[in-house]
C-alpha cells in the first residue's frame, strides 16, 4: 500500500507541476544525490561499528553540505522559476529516497538473516 501511496503521489506531483518542470526535475535531483550519498556514508557505520558516531555526524553534515551548495548554486544560476516547486519535489523525494533507502537495508537484513537460520539449520554448527 505504501508503494501505491508513493507511486500515486509522485505521478500527481509530476502532472501538476508539468508547467514548472525544471525546477521539479532539479530538486528531484538534489534531493536524490543529498539522501542517497548521506544514506551510503551512515551505512559504511555498520561495517565498522567503533567509528558510528563519527559515519552519521558525517552524514548528516555531507547531506546538508550538498543541500545547501546546490541550492545556491541553483538560485545564484537562476535555472529554477518556481521556488515553491523545487522545494516541494526536495522534500517529498527527499521522504521518498529515504523510505526506499531504509526498506531495501530491511530487505537486505532480513535475507541475510533467513540465509543465516537455514545455515544453521543443516545440524553442522551450532548457534553462539
Amino acid at each position: 500500500m505504501k508503494k501505491v501511496t508513493f507511486t500515486l503521489i509522485a505521478i500527481i506531483m509530476a502532472v501538476l507541476f508539468t508547467e514548472h518542470v525544471h525546477s521539479f526535475v532539479i530538486g528531484f535531483s538534489l534531493a536524490m544525490i543529498a539522501v542517497t550519498i548521506g544514506y551510503f556514508i551512515a551505512y559504511q557505520a555498520i561495517l565498522k561499528p567503533q567509528y558510528t558516531m563519527s559515519f552519521l555526524v558525517f552524514a548528516v553534515v555531507s547531506k546538508l553540505i550538498i543541500t545547501v551548495v546546490g541550492i545556491i548554486g541553483v538560485f545564484s544560476s537562476n535555472i529554477i522559476h518556481s521556488p515553491i516547486t523545487f522545494l516541494i519535489a526536495y522534500v517529498s523525494f527527499s521522504v521518498l529516497m529515504t523510505y526506499l533507502a531504509s526498506t531495501y537495508r530491511s530487505l537486505q537484513r532480513e535475507t541475510k538473516d533467513n540465509q543465516q537460520q537455514e545455515f544453521l539449520r543443516t545440524g553442522l554448527y551450532k548457534a553462539i
